[in-house]
């Protein structure tokens, strides 16, 4: 299987006749050496036979794949957990929010609604929402009775609806104090 490579000594120019004419000017590049292929001769060397390798025997099978199964699960897999208890603990309950008085939520809503401020008893009765809405509901209403009063309407609806108002907003008052008290605690 061997293969010689008859190599002579080469002269580098001596191949450029093979080339194309030399152009004016270009100096003549030397040509690649060249190999020459001779048949092995069997006579000279000592061929191994190659052989493939030797087949498996006929009671041979290859071994299975290994059979893989669920673990099996941990021995305090049945037992039962203990619920998650918190580390720390306090030790005193949460203060409970203070209850509120009725009287007092009913009582700022008269004094300060003989000025026009309705709706604080709301806010001291935490009903923010409330008591905003009834803030904002009156002063739009009393400008609007302001505009109403050069055409004399508003001398008649501005006294009504302060009244509607000194009458709802400590019933609301007094609402939202219940319902304050009965959710504290």
């Amino acid at each position: 299987m061997g293969v010689s490579y008859d190599q002579e000594p080469h002269d580098p120019y001596a191949d450029t006749a093979r080339l194309s004419p030399a152009t004016p000017g270009v100096p003549r590049t030397p040509a690649a050496p060249t190999a020459q292929w001779r048949e092995p001769d069997p006579t000279k060397h000592d061929l191994e036979a190659v052989s493939a390798p030797p087949a498996p025997p006929q009671h041979y099978h290859p071994p299975a794949p290994p059979s893989y199964s669920p673990p099996a699960p941990a021995p305090h897999a049945y037992q039962q957990v203990q619920p998650y208890q918190q580390p720390f603990q306090q030790p005193y309950p949460p203060r409970a929010r203070p209850l509120k008085s009725t009287s007092a939520a009913v009582m700022l809503e008269l004094i300060l609604g003989l000025f026009g401020l309705f709706g604080v008893g709301a806010l001291y009765a935490e009903r923010t929402g409330l008591g905003v809405t009834l803030m904002v509901s009156y002063w739009l209403l009393f400008w609007v009775n302001v505009a109403l009063a050069f055409v004399l309407i508003g001398l008649v609806t501005g006294p009504i609806t302060w009244l509607f108002y000194m009458i709802l907003s400590p019933v609301l008052a007094a609402r939202a104090v219940d319902q304050n008290n009965a959710t504290a605690y």
